[in-house]
């Protein structure tokens, strides 16, 4: 009998943790990196409780030597509730994120701030581009975690002032920044100024949706080395060397060993205690960049994108024909183009528009030849400058309600502009003028194209200044990958 009370009350004691169940929904990381090479990260993380109490859950593979910032861990609820986060050491490089009362279900952000020193950890250096010059890398993962995720995406903030929150692809230019080419193949990637005391810095987004257990996201980016001065070993990475060149650096190694063994104990001693002594956190203190606490989501479900009517029609499929004949209603109701001939077909450019133009307008004036004729590379350029303003637009919006309401509103494009425009004398005039651009019949063809790849238009949820494929065909050579193949193999989760 007293065995059976004993039993029950162990099940009755531990019954509320053999019954958590919680899911991990998304990880995003923010990254801060100082002009010295030092930085503050951020990993936010959204975890839905389904039953039982959730503790913490387990945080490896994110440095050597991280100095967590308790006051900046901590869990926030959707009700907006906050709780204290507590972090331990429980191995080498694995720690125990925890809050010890728990929180039952619900959903809840916990947030979890240290810095590293990315130069020490190998994670930044200088390397140097036969095109480009001395660089700065950037070659680092988050953690890989135990469980699929919606999404992850890594906000890198870098200490380089722009203008304000729109940056342009001419700013990235000027800036200098340059990835790997797989990183766009991979990711979507979008630009933007980060606002802090006043000033705005370059950030860059790193987006990648339905991730798999276990998988890595990998960041490997350049920048000009104007912009850092790095401390430490920030020194210039070497080609890799065999087994007998360092066999000598072995043989030092194996004689310095007992030394090392002496040493541990102490160094973990000061690692154990950079977890509470905030006066060894005051490089983290001063990051330049606050990290924000809630995540940006991409596509918002039911969100409409604010459109005029030749994007509209642009979006639900129209062609180049009924494209390029609404942008061309358009100017001469504005008075910004004459028909001089309509055979063989002529048109000129106004002396003076009696409107202001819209952007997609001054490109189709820009695609005027001089007989007065359509140059298709204009017509293509005007379409490369459509379907990125188009995206802009769109970037953050549902595609499909968008579309809904538009096709709602206007109907069928051909539609739409057979009774907006078919009382018009030039009306089929302009329909036949433009039936020689068949090189794309519609919008999604045209996303689909090489020409549209080749400029960078081909990722529907970046913003305008979304990746160029071919901006970083240099910068392979430039220095060993294989450093960081590793470092983040430890895996995080596991919620308790």
């Amino acid at each position: 009998m007293r065995r059976f009370l004993y039993l029950f009350f162990v099940i009755l004691l531990t019954s509320p943790l053999l019954s958590l169940e919680a899911r991990l929904r998304w990880a995003e990381v923010h990254v801060s990196p100082t002009v010295r090479g030092k930085a503050s990260l951020t990993y936010i993380t959204f975890w839905e409780v389904l039953s039982g109490k959730m503790h913490g859950f387990y945080l490896q593979g994110i440095g050597n030597e991280p100095h967590f910032n308790l006051p900046r861990c901590f869990i926030k609820s959707k009700a907006g509730e906050t709780y204290p986060l507590s972090v331990k050491r429980v191995s080498s490089n694995k720690y125990d994120v925890f809050y010890g009362r728990g929180v039952g279900p619900g959903q809840y952000y916990f947030v979890v701030n240290f810095a590293l020193d990315m130069v020490k950890e190998g994670y930044m250096g200088y390397t140097r581009s036969r095109e480009k010059g001395r660089l700065v890398y950037f070659h680092w993962a988050p953690t890989q975690w135990d469980s699929p995720l919606e999404h992850e995406t890594v906000y890198l903030h870098l200490p380089v002032e722009v203008q304000g929150k729109e940056v342009s692809w001419e700013d990235v230019l000027r800036i200098g920044f340059m990835t790997e080419k797989w990183m766009n193949r991979r990711y979507r990637i979008h630009y933007y100024g980060q606002p802090y005391e006043d000033k705005f810095y370059f950030s860059v987004l790193f987006h990648r949706q339905g991730l798999s257990p276990m998988e890595k996201m990998e960041i490997q980016v350049y920048l000009p080395a104007k912009y850092f001065s790095l401390s430490g070993e920030g020194g210039y990475r070497r080609e890799k060397v065999g087994f007998l060149h360092r066999l000598p650096y072995y043989l030092l190694f194996l004689g310095i060993f007992g030394l090392t063994a002496l040493l541990a104990s102490w160094k973990n001693y000061k690692r154990r205690l950079a977890l509470s002594r905030e006066d060894e956190l005051s490089w983290v203190r001063d990051d330049w960049v606050p990290p924000r606490i809630l995540a940006h989501s991409f596509r918002k479900k039911g969100k409409v994108a604010k459109l005029d009517n030749v994007e509209a029609i642009f979006l639900l499929g129209a062609s180049v024909n009924t494209i390029l004949t609404a942008i061309a209603m358009g100017l001469e109701e504005k008075g910004a183009i004459e028909v001089v001939s309509k055979d063989p077909p002529r048109v000129v450019p106004a002396a003076q528009a009696r409107a202001e133009l819209k952007y997609y307008e001054e490109a189709f004036l820009a695609a005027l030849g001089p007989g007065g004729r359509m140059d298709p590379k204009g017509v293509e350029r005007l379409l490369k400058v459509l379907t990125d303003r188009v995206s802009e637009k769109t970037w953050d919006c549902d595609l499909d309600a968008t579309k809904r309401h538009y096709r709602k509103l206007l109907g069928e494009p051909e539609d739409f502009l057979d009774s907006r425009y078919r009382t018009r004398t030039t009306y089929t005039f302009w329909q036949s003028n433009f039936g020689e651009f068949k090189t794309y019949t519609d919008f999604q063809s045209f996303m689909s194209s090489e020409a549209c790849h080749s400029a960078c238009f081909a990722h529907d949820a970046c913003h305008s200044a979304c990746h160029s494929a071919c901006h970083s065909a240099c910068h392979s050579a430039c220095h060993s990958a294989c450093h960081s193949a590793c470092h983040s193999a430890c895996v995080s989760g596991g919620a308790h």
